[in-house]
């Protein structure tokens, strides 16, 4: 009676387990700690704060583009890699390698599953807008690239995407932008994901629009009747462009310090150029700082200062040397020159009542503290850029474009800009009066086509010094200002012995998407060539 009880027991143990197998082995199978479908606006925010909180895949941007730019050099980072022009697949491909599988996967998935709803018509079009820019990091910095197929891998099975001209990829951009930005409504969904605008709806109307205008500029040596075309097109959009700088595009982060490759809650440049060690090493480029201090820019002292590492582990605890430098010995400042470490051409030194030591390594002007604050916001596009611009486009074209204004007015409104700028990354508020004086001796020329040229681009450049892809792309539209070589300073060159204009493809493209890659290898001549142009770098 005993055994038969445990069978019978056992049997209906079973039969339970397979009654509830064929209810429930869904539901016992499933993480409910994971959603099966991911709120498209949660993506956005996840997409929009990886832009610059990813510190992996922004790696690139100190250790290449802003040496490449010259506004940085001296830290082992900046100078050993783009200062000496020294190749290095893993990191060179960090920003390929690690933006297709997190933000374009992403953003791709947001495109795919709210197409089809007009209830999500809003989310849908500003990640069309988000893309682009995205999009036009990974162009701008590498060439041809997969763009079409891309991040299909899940949705589409698409494991190899071909690779797209740039050509193409940037006439999308111009029609993507003008399409998602008429889809916009204010009358559509809420995007609450959105860290950048909190979902204005007449903001990104105004952002798209102004990114409209910036990859029209880009184009305009290559293709300056389409440029002329297109600056014309979104110069009659209602929605306008970005108005005041209350509609900079900038990412808020939080003063999180923490390596951890999936914390990008913080701006991950501001802790790269904080660094891991004892002390910071972010020094400033002495073409960047020559032509501030030539100019008697009201920018120089707040971009950098020069510091005595009395506080190790602390960077914000250090001792600042500059008021007393400009005091005691103003003819002391040593930036560093293009290709050389801090330690190369050890800088004569002076005598500091403030730290009772003789200062020489502190003589390097460094990076400002507050632009190594966690917190300090990402860069996507400023009101001052638009002006500066729109400048130019008033220089080239003049009547033919409607403004409102002439190319002097839009030069001094972006340069007026670009100094209040610096306020929003903890600068003390800037005088009108010392912008005045500053706008008084560096006006904008009265004639002279180059020389407007040289002028309003010479002011991109300087804007840009912390969003390294675009102040490197710019100047590689424009060459302005001249950027003299690491090697004709005589500093040691490795792979080069000009300024790289596009980094390489990573390695592994060579055999996981060898159609792909060999297609933008053969047209560059059979050779994944750094010294060769983009399609726009005329």
């Amino acid at each position: 009676m005993k055994t038969i009880y445990k069978v019978t027991f056992g049997i209906l143990c079973i039969c339970s387990l397979l009654l509830g197998a064929c209810t429930d082995f869904e539901e016992l199978n499933t993480d409910p700690s994971k959603s099966m479908s991911t709120d498209p606006n949660h993506q956005l925010s996840m997409i929009q704060l990886q832009t610059w909180g990813h510190w992996q895949m922004c790696q690139p941007y100190p250790f290449y583009l802003a040496a490449f730019a010259q506004y940085m050099q001296g830290d082992w980072n900046a100078t050993n890699y783009g200062g000496q022009y020294r190749k290095n697949d893993a990191e060179m491909g960090n920003t390929w390698n690690l933006m297709y599988p997190a933000l374009i996967k992403n953003i791709v998935d947001i495109l795919d599953k709210t197409k089809d709803n007009e209830r999500e018509i809003n989310i849908h079009s500003v990640a069309r807008i988000y893309r682009v820019y995205l999009f036009s990091i990974l162009t701008d910095m590498y060439g041809d690239c997969p763009y079409f197929e891309a991040g299909l891998g899940f949705i589409g099975n698409n494991v190899k995407p071909a690779y797209d001209k740039q050509e193409v990829i940037y006439k999308d951009f111009l029609k993507e932008l003008s399409e998602a930005t008429a889809a916009l409504t204010s009358d559509g969904d809420l995007v609450t994901g959105d860290i950048i605008y909190q979902g204005n709806i007449a903001k990104w109307k105004r952002f798209a629009n102004s990114l409209h205008l910036r990859y029209a500029m880009r184009i305009v040596n290559v293709e300056p009747e389409l440029a002329k075309q297109e600056v014309i097109k979104v110069l009659g959009q209602e929605a306008g462009l970005m108005q005041s700088a209350a509609d900079d595009a900038l990412i808020a982060y939080t003063d999180i310090f923490d390596w951890a490759s999936n914390e990008y809650r913080r701006n991950a440049l501001a802790q790269m150029w904080r660094g891991r060690e004892a002390y910071p090493t972010p020094y400033i480029c002495s073409t960047l700082w020559n032509q501030m201090n030539t100019t008697s820019d009201p920018r120089l002292f707040v971009i950098s200062r020069c510091y005595n590492e009395s506080s190790a582990n602390n960077p914000f605890g250090r001792i600042d040397l500059t008021e007393e430098m400009l005091e005691m010995a103003p003819d002391k400042f040593q930036p560093c020159d293009p290709g050389y470490f801090w330690y190369d051409k050890w800088p004569n030194g002076y005598q500091s009542s403030l730290t009772g030591e003789y200062e020489m390594k502190a003589t390097r002007p460094q990076l400002n503290n507050i632009f190594l604050k966690a917190n300090t916001p990402g860069v996507v596009m400023s009101y001052a850029e638009v002006q500066l611009l729109l400048a130019e486009a008033k220089a080239r074209w003049a009547g033919d474009v409607t403004t409102g204004a002439d190319a002097a007015s839009h030069y001094e409104n972006g340069v007026r800009a670009a100094i209040h700028f610096l306020e929003k990354f903890g600068a003390d508020k800037f005088e009108e009066s010392v912008i005045d004086e500053y706008l008084r001796t560096n006006p904008f020329p009265a004639s002279g086509f180059n020389e407007q040229l040289t002028a309003i681009n010479t002011q991109l450049w300087i804007l840009h010094f912390n969003n390294a892809p675009e102040g490197y792309a710019n100047w590689r539209r424009t060459d302005i200002p001249v950027l003299r070589p690491s090697s004709e300073y005589g500093a040691i060159t490795i792979d080069s012995r000009t300024t790289p204009l596009r980094l390489c493809y990573p390695l592994f493209e060579s055999s996981y998407n060898p159609e792909g890659y060999q297609s933008a290898i053969s047209a560059m001549g059979g050779k994944d060539d750094w010294n060769s142009p983009v399609w726009w770098d005329k």
